[in-house]
């Protein structure tokens, strides 16, 4: 072959490769990379970049970019998980240890993996060997992102990079399951999205779809702890129901071998989600009656959901000697319960309470009756088994322990999605001269609820019951410190400055505290920003409250700057010593003391130019702290901060 030729074939070859898609990966990859390893974050920014190129190429070009679209939502998905401090909360470490202890031990003996992760006696079994009891479905849909992570890791250290280590817990594969989850989660929600377009068109399938994730206990459990078995649950239904359609709208074997095998997959990673097969069998039993469904695909269906369960029935067998059990018990479920209505409507983890556009998607299941009575009387009964399970908890767990909202519910979060697809349509016919602009103004409002809520829980405010009238408050102290911020950031400190006295204008020396003095044992919270344990304690006829490690914060409001004189009393307790604290105003060094184990008063001066006219943040950040209990370090005792 002649050079010329060589030279045409490469042309043609370059011609023929679709740039924008190896554009859209490189970028997709960087960006998965950084969910991987949180230190290298110019992936989260660059790689959307890249990807928001390909999609723009080929909408300027008027070619297929649907699937770009869904590239493009993936990489911000990945960004957002990158730019998220994830953690390893409630049953996380249970579910991760599946992996770690199948991949680098090759056992199912737990021990081990039990020590390095921390976890509490309780799930000690028999002898040597500590049971797990949960399912073992997010580990085998995690597994090939472990598997990544572990080539990443290995690849770093072949580069002379030696900074995780290579034994299935450092970073990389803690943060594949953050990876895992969030892609589960993009491509549930998507075919979902496709499965709603044909009942209500594209707009409110858009809005149904992003409601049920962004305004729902899947956001948490996606980016937050995204260990957890709930991101997953809700990915996997969301295909079911999409696997659901096509298996009903274009019957194949194809198509019941798939419904089949994702029910069982997700029978899987959450035994209760079996309920879903009672949306199956009238779509079954329908499908004969009218010939579209052969018996050998039914039996090829029921075999493939079988398959797909059965690791969960081999790890039973290893583990308790029992091919069928329920693991935690017994006593784990009394049907004659009646918490089930405390799971839907109660301050403390109810479903509608903590996440209530959950409750517009259920009336839209009831509204979607006259529309469908396959698909959304199927959804109703089983949310209303989901229910009745969920409630047959005995009391002491019936509210799922360390969750943020009703995480139980996750698993019909995609029938939701249903019914909010309903309800939104419904109020479209109402609201004719705006019909999309009112439920979309809607959507984003439970966005915000539900992120701030969010960024309340994990700050430990609401461990368990939410008054209303105390997450309203914080609430509306979100939105004006982050009215704050936005005006900061277009006019600066003036904007700031502004903001403040529009929305607050309580400043010290007036009659929010005439004498400038803030007793910490209070239990006025108006003073305080973050870093400190709830409840005061009392010793030797002295009270305080007790700040954690690293910083503890209150804020000081003036009207103007000027020379301010402040003392801190405070002591460390005995098991956080040495310590020693730092005093900061608006992130500026102020001074620093050793504490003892007696109280002590630290005075220091704040110059003018640590100040603003505003909102001022003091923060005494601690060099030790007491060991972890609840995810907190105690790290001293503070009695009072006076302002001359």
């Amino acid at each position: 072959m002649s050079n010329d030729e060589s030279a045409t074939l490469i042309a043609r070859m370059l011609r023929r490769i679709r740039w924008s898609w190896v554009l859209a990966s490189i970028g997709l990859a960087w960006s998965a990379r950084s969910v991987l390893d949180s230190f290298r974050l110019e992936g989260a920014l660059l790689g959307p970049v890249l990807v928001g190129i390909a999609l723009l190429s080929q909408v300027w070009l008027r070619r297929e970019w649907k699937r770009l679209a869904f590239a493009f939502i993936l990489s911000i998905a990945y960004s957002i998980s990158a730019f998220t401090l994830i953690e390893f909360r409630a049953d996380s470490s249970a579910y991760f240890s599946y992996l770690r202890s199948a991949s680098f031990d090759r056992d199912l003996d737990f021990a081990n993996d039990w020590e390095a992760l921390g976890l509490p006696g309780v799930y000690t079994g028999g002898g040597a060997q500590r049971h797990n009891v949960f399912s073992v479905g997010p580990a085998l849909v995690w597994s090939p992102f472990y598997a990544v992570a572990h080539a990443y890791v290995r690849w770093e250290n072949w580069r002379g990079q030696e900074r995780f280590e290579v034994n299935g817990y450092s970073l990389p594969y803690r943060r594949a399951t953050a990876l895992g989850t969030v892609t589960v989660v993009v491509v549930g929600a998507s075919l979902l999205f496709a499965a709603i377009i044909p009942l209500v068109g594209f707009e409110i399938a858009l809005l149904s779809g992003f409601g049920s994730v962004l305004a729902s206990p899947v956001l948490y459990y996606t980016f937050a702890v995204p260990a957890m078995s709930h991101g997953v649950t809700f990915g996997v239904a969301a295909v079911f129901i999409w696997a659901w359609t096509r298996a009903r709208t274009t019957p194949s074997l194809q198509a019941w071998l798939l419904l089949g095998a994702v029910l069982g997959l997700l029978t899987l990673c959450r035994w209760q989600a079996a309920l879903y097969g009672v949306l199956a069998l009238p779509l079954a039993l329908d499908a004969l009656r009218r010939s579209t469904l052969r018996p050998v695909w039914l039996v090829a269906s029921v075999g493939a959901g079988a398959l797909a369960f059965a690791p969960q029935i081999v790890v039973w067998k290893l583990l308790f000697g029992r091919w069928l059990l329920i693991p935690q018990g017994r006593g784990f479920l009394d049907f004659s319960s009646a918490n089930w209505s405390r799971t839907l409507f109660s301050a403390d983890h109810g479903f509608f309470n903590w996440t209530p556009l959950m409750l517009l998607g259920f009336l839209g299941l009831v509204l979607g009756l006259r529309k469908d009575r396959m698909l959304y009387g199927g959804a109703l009964f089983v949310f209303a088994a989901t229910v009745w399970v969920n409630g047959s908890v005995p009391d002491h767990d019936w509210a799922a322990g360390d969750a943020f909202g009703a995480r139980r519910y996750s698993l019909v979060v995609p029938l939701i999605a249903l019914g909010l697809a309903v309800a939104i349509e419904a109020s479209c016919r109402v609201l004719r001269r705006v019909p999309v602009l009112a439920p979309a103004v809607l959507v984003v409002l439970a966005t915000l609820w539900n992120v701030g809520f969010i960024s309340h829980f994990r700050a430990r405010k609401y461990r368990e019951m939410a008054p209303l009238e105390h997450l309203a408050r914080d609430q509306a102290r979100s939105l004006r410190w982050a009215t704050q911020d936005v005006f900061g950031f277009v006019a600066g400190q003036r904007g700031r400055a502004f903001a403040y006295e529009v929305l607050s204008a309580e400043y010290f020396y007036t009659s929010f505290n005439r004498n400038g003095r803030i007793y910490l044992r209070s239990a006025d919270e108006r003073y305080l920003l973050h870093g400190w344990h709830t409840p005061s304690r009392r010793i030797a006829r002295r009270t305080f409250r007790r700040a954690l490690y690293p910083e503890a914060c209150v804020r000081i409001p003036l009207r103007e700057a000027f020379p301010l004189r402040i003392a801190v009393t405070a002591r460390a307790p005995e098991g956080a010593l040495p310590q020693v604290v730092s005093l900061t105003m608006n992130g500026n060094v102020l001074t620093s003391a050793s504490l003892t184990p007696r109280f002590k008063e630290i005075r220091f001066l704040a110059p003018e130019g640590s100040l603003v006219a505003g909102e001022n943040a003091l923060c005494l950040q601690f060099s030790n702290g007491l060991p972890e209990d609840k995810g907190r370090r105690v790290a001293a005792h503070v009695e009072r901060i006076q302002l001359p």
